[in-house]
């Protein structure tokens, strides 16, 4: 009987074949796996899981530190007010962050609710790219300022922007470095370039200053200039070597002093500090052209002293209360005055090695911007070799 039984369901099933009808034994294949929440950490790499605004804001600012362009923020149990928060966040990061200042041009973003959590999509267009950011340098404070804007000046860009650590950094301070730069090395760029400043952001301990310089020369102008320059500044030192720095003081102070015309009354410009005032107020104009006023004359000593490893700075102060330029020294650890500009007024007596107390007889200055000079030597003892 069950034989019977079994022969008869095997003959329904071949029947059932030959007539089409499948679906008889057409089998649902289920999928079963367990259950994942993909607000999970493991599961969401590109979504921001947030739950308070501080998390918010280091959020937006992580988005910025990678330069990315889209995210997506997940508020799950979000303690704050949506999306009020989300403007709110973004406008202090941009007025805290230096980076976000510096390179965030805006930042859109669409909020959705979803079940029991809401998600922002952001999208961040950005001012720079991530080479620009790349090439950003980076300074500690106001001292290493003037260092880090060598190289600039050295090639004779146009452009740099520096990361600074200093809440008091202004853009005058700046603009000052700039010059201090091209005084300890006048060679580098010739002119005094035009300087422009934006700071990123205004207040904070920590701010990306973009410096823009302006030559009013072409660049293939200042080349040529500066190849002249550095040959004329070569030639000098080597003519001019001692292995004393005072003698070398001296021999460049009569150098400069018999080969440079003194334009007194400073009819280029004169020597007002960042002004660019043409030749006359250039190192060039004093080694080249053989003209020049006191702040040429000064700078041009400077490049002179640079060239050879003397310490020596640019003054910018007055004269008779007029408007004067001239240098301070190093020799042998003390400091002394110089100035060569002066010297067929008032002789080298009066003008090379000079004290601070000896000084302020004719000539003011901000004391508190240059080296003390207390030195007791002078002239005479360079004329001795009493060094």
């Amino acid at each position: 009987m069950k034989k019977r039984t079994v022969s008869i369901l095997l003959l329904i099933a071949m029947l059932a074949a030959l007539s089409g009808c499948s679906s008889l034994f057409k089998k649902e294949y289920l999928s079963v796996s367990e259950y994942a929440d993909d607000t999970n950490d493991g599961l969401s790499n590109d979504i921001s899981r947030i739950s308070d605004y501080e998390g918010l804001k280091d959020a937006i600012i992580s988005m910025v530190n990678s330069h990315k362009t889209e995210g997506r923020l997940r508020f799950t149990d979000y303690e704050g007010a949506l999306p009020g928060d989300i403007s709110r966040a973004w406008s202090e990061v941009k007025s805290e962050s230096a980076l976000a200042s510096y390179a965030v041009e805006y930042m859109p973003y669409y909020l959705s609710p979803i079940a029991t959590y809401y998600e922002a999509v952001v999208y961040i267009t950005y001012k720079h790219t991530q080479g620009e950011i790349d090439a950003i340098r980076y300074v500690t404070g106001k001292p290493q300022l003037a260092e880090a804007i060598d190289p600039i000046l050295d090639s004779m860009g146009s452009y740099t922007a520096i990361r600074i650590t200093s809440p008091t950094i202004t853009e005058e301070e700046v603009k000052n470095a700039v010059y201090k730069a091209y005084a300890a090395n006048p060679a580098a760029c010739v002119v005094m370039p035009v300087v422009n400043v934006r700071m990123h952001p205004q207040s904070g301990m920590h701010r990306i200053i973009e410096i823009e310089l302006e030559y009013g020369w072409k660049l293939s102008e200042l080349q040529k200039m500066k190849s002249a320059l550095v040959n004329k500044i070569n030639e000098l030192s080597r003519s001019l070597s001692s292995d004393k720095d005072a003698v070398f003081a001296m021999s460049a102070y009569n150098k400069l002093a018999k080969s440079c015309t003194y334009d007194s009354a400073g009819t280029l410009g004169g020597g007002r500090i960042g002004f660019n005032s043409g030749l006359s107020s250039t190192a060039y104009g004093a080694l080249i052209e053989g003209n020049a006023d006191s702040l040429g004359i000064a700078l041009a000593y400077s490049a002179l002293c640079h060239a050879t490893g003397i310490e020596c700075v640019v003054v910018n102060g007055s004269l008779d209360n007029e408007e004067h330029s001239w240098n301070i020294i190093k020799i042998e650890e003390t400091y002394y005055h110089v100035d060569v500009s002066a010297s067929s007024a008032l002789g080298i007596g009066n003008t090379f090695m000079r004290s601070d107390l000896q000084m302020q007889v004719k000539y003011t200055w901000d004391k508190s911007l240059y080296p003390e000079c207390n030195g007791v030597k002078s002239y005479h003892d360079v004329l001795s070799r009493n060094f």
